[in-house]
């Protein structure tokens, strides 16, 4: 992946829903785009049952068509590459073997959240 040595990351069902996508919800229903609005990453995953300290999280927030915004923070995430942006950094990391993916949207709201992690 990526034309690094690096695992794919597996979507871990129980990250997606009981975290991410109720993170996106949260951001979306209530127009903000922040890592800390809830707490941090790590005290959400927290409260859900995931307790390792090896996490990370990617956002995107836009108003636009899902599909758009969806292609927007890909691309915007990969070419983070020549920069060493946080975003690459946390995909092409291979400290995180799991990932959970939320996406929401409220009128024309659309919210990406990406949680990176690895148990203990």
């Amino acid at each position: 992946p990526g034309g690094r040595a690096v695992a794919a990351l597996w979507i871990d069902a129980g990250i997606s829903s009981k975290v991410s996508r109720p993170y996106a919800k949260l951001l979306a229903s209530r127009g903000i785009c922040s890592h800390f609005f809830d707490g941090n990453p790590g005290n959400r995953l927290s409260r859900a049952g995931y307790t390792s300290y090896i996490w990370a999280e990617n956002l995107a927030c836009q108003s636009f068509g899902v599909m758009t915004v969806m292609l927007n923070a890909q691309i915007f995430f990969q070419n983070e590459k020549s920069t060493n942006g946080g975003h690459y950094v946390n995909m092409m990391n291979a400290k995180y073997d799991r990932c959970g993916i939320g996406v929401w949207v409220v009128s024309g709201r659309v919210r990406l959240v990406i949680d990176f992690y690895h148990p203990l």
